[in-house]
């Protein structure tokens, strides 16, 4: 294979059904759900790495910015695409695709979610050449999963007639989520395969579809991608896209287009979209619970136990249950009622809306801060700084603030006061003084901070110089 594919990753969605894991400030897909060292999103840049792939196109929120691009260090991504808001996957992808043809990449793409588990990619990089070769064609190739169940979460593929030498079929229909007798029959049936969310073809022909069957989504992402570049980000013309319609790419056009092809693949593969497919993918113990160092479990079976690193979980005498344990709010649940989640949610949006959002690791583009406690007029955090970062020259006007520092040389400008700190030196701050810290080593920079004062609000902050552009 000659041509190379440029990868394109769909890092949009927010997980709601792996609350309080995931939250608007910080979804599922920058989350380490499978093992302790990378997230979604990383393990799914992993996969394109291979030399039949070209550096990424990266897409995600601009609420999530600098988690993406910390998260996407390491793999080069090409182009990091900001959406002002979320507009489901027809624009995101409408977006990459105006990007890539601006940029000069009018080979196909291959268009993932950040957010899925696959096992093994091998399956699907075997047999991409076929895909390939149809892409060429002016054809979109979607690829599907081959059932390893009768599984009634997922959308199927009713397969057309196979396509002469490749392994793809025509699409014949596409099925919306079965019940179980439906999905039982699929299976009896043959032919059917699961809806993997995952897209192989040419810019060009993707606009081409998007043009006759949702013109109007085509119109405004054409007209918002005049795009600007800053701080090592895409951006669109936002306020095109206020008035893009929001629709996912099946809705949009494959299930309209007589233009689509459909390649089966045997991949291990889970959508990850809900603590019974979380659950599925872990190891579990003799009685059928989890496996979890934090987890200490006594006549218990069947349970299912997330609890963050510090944090033990004793279970005594019960069982089918899902209990999982954050910094800041428990989820304790029959197994067979996550389902009714979405609806439990809807309740604590009415009466704690701020568990919803939150995360206790908070990111910003010169690093992240994590508060480790707080209560009436005080508040403690962790601040990490990157290597060559800056926090903005700013002051409170209702807050103090302690820093000590824990590891690495901290700068530090207080007025007109010029400190270099190291381990175990600290500084005070009062309120109204002017003040910032940098990081000019080779090395992060961690820093306890204490706030006290009355408001301890991210809102007190009057920034007047700052290196990103935030005032």
């Amino acid at each position: 294979m000659n041509t190379l594919i440029t990868p394109v990753i769909l890092a949009g969605g927010i997980g709601s059904r792996l609350w309080p894991l995931s939250r608007q400030a910080m979804p599922k897909q920058f989350l380490p759900l499978l093992n302790n060292e990378n997230s979604l999103l990383q393990n799914t840049l992993n996969r394109v790495s291979g030399a039949e792939f070209s550096q990424p196109i990266l897409v995600c929120n601009e609420q999530h910015r600098f988690i993406a691009k910390e998260q996407s260090s390491a793999a080069n991504v090409f182009g990091l695409i900001l959406e002002p808001t979320g507009k489901n996957t027809a624009p995101a992808i409408a977006l990459a695709a105006h990007y890539a043809i601006q940029s000069g990449l009018k080979g196909p793409m291959l268009v993932m979610p950040a957010d899925h588990h696959i096992k093994d990619f091998s399956p699907l990089t075997s047999q991409i050449n076929d895909a390939v070769t149809l892409a060429e064609q002016g054809k979109l190739v979607t690829f599907s999963i081959t059932p390893s169940m009768a599984h009634t979460g997922f959308g199927y593929i009713k397969q057309g007639s196979k396509i002469s030498g490749s392994h793809c079929f025509e699409v014949a229909e596409f099925k919306e989520k079965p019940n179980l007798a439906t999905a039982q029959k699929y299976l009896a049936e043959g032919g059917y395969s699961w809806n993997s969310g995952m897209f192989l073809f040419t810019p060009r022909a993707y606009l081409n579809e998007l043009e006759r069957f949702a013109p109007k989504i085509a119109h405004n992402v054409k007209v918002a991608s005049q795009f600007s570049h800053d701080l090592g980000f895409t951006r669109p013309d936002s306020k095109p896209l206020e008035f893009c319609p929001s629709d996912s790419i099946d809705y949009a056009i494959l299930e309209r287009s007589n233009n689509v092809a459909v390649m089966p693949v045997a991949l291990k593969w889970n959508d990850v979209g809900s603590f019974s497919a979380l659950a599925s993918l872990s190891k579990k113990d003799s009685y059928d619970n989890n496996k979890s160092e934090n987890h200490t479990a006594q006549n218990s079976t069947n349970n299912f136990v997330i609890t963050e690193n510090d944090h033990t979980v004793a279970t005594l005498g019960v069982s089918d249950l899902a209990i999982i344990h954050t910094h800041d709010a428990t989820l304790v649940a029959n197994k067979k009622e996550l389902d009714e989640l979405p609806l439990l949610l809807k309740k604590l949006a009415l009466e704690h809306s701020d568990k919803l959002d939150h995360h206790r690791v908070v990111y910003r583009p010169w690093g992240s801060y994590r508060t480790l406690v707080e209560g009436a007029g005080f508040k403690v955090k962790k601040i990490t700084v990157n290597t060559g970062a800056k926090l903005s020259t700013q002051r409170h006007q209702h807050r103090a603030e302690h820093w000590v520092i824990v590891s690495g040389v901290a700068d530090v400008r207080i007025d007109d006061q010029v400190l270099t700190l190291t381990q175990d030196q600290s500084c005070y701050i009062a309120a109204k003084q002017l003040h910032s810290l940098a990081n000019n080593q080779q090395v992060p920079l961690i820093v306890i901070e204490v706030q006290t004062g009355a408001i301890l609000d991210e809102n007190d902050i009057e920034r007047f110089n700052d290196i990103y552009g935030r005032y």
